[in-house]
């Protein structure tokens, strides 16, 4: 192997290690529209209310949670930290409520699209990187 080769690939195990660190380091904002009558949620909140197991606030309006992509490092890790399992891992969850006439929340594509969508809907609750909170929202919680 070539003295360039071997350093492409200490390049390549440096690097995949350096964004799997900085992805596990991302703080995630939970955030809510600023005409949210929501003041506050738990992680059990955000448990319950991902997982379709609550959807009503406390008010009594729909619950309108949004997710970002499967395999998008933020929801990967969001479902880890609040869900206690990957989006993979979900799938036999949400194969099983379908029966039961309870679909997933909304995926849209980017924190941008969660952001402007969260701004608009004051019943909805999504996530999106902490660098990425904007002002048009109000940040209910910090997941680090």
């Amino acid at each position: 192997m070539s003295a360039l080769a071997n350093l492409f690939g200490i390049a390549l195990v440096v690097g995949t290690g350096l964004a799997a660190a900085a992805e596990q380091t991302t703080k995630i904002a939970v955030i809510v529209s600023k005409s949210s009558r929501v003041e506050h949620v738990s992680k059990d909140d955000l448990r319950e209310l991902y997982l379709r197991r609550r959807r009503l606030w406390d008010h009594g309006e729909r619950a309108l949670p949004v997710n970002l992509p499967s395999g998008n490092p933020v929801r990967e890790r969001f479902s880890r930290l609040v869900l206690g399992r990957s989006s993979e891992e979900l799938v036999a969850y949400w194969n099983a409520r379908y029966f039961e006439g309870i679909t997933p929340p909304a995926v849209l594509p980017t924190p941008a699209a969660v952001r402007a969508y969260v701004a608009e809907e004051p019943n909805a609750i999504g996530y999106v990187p902490a660098d990425e909170a904007g002002t048009d929202c109000r940040v209910v919680m910090v997941l680090e």
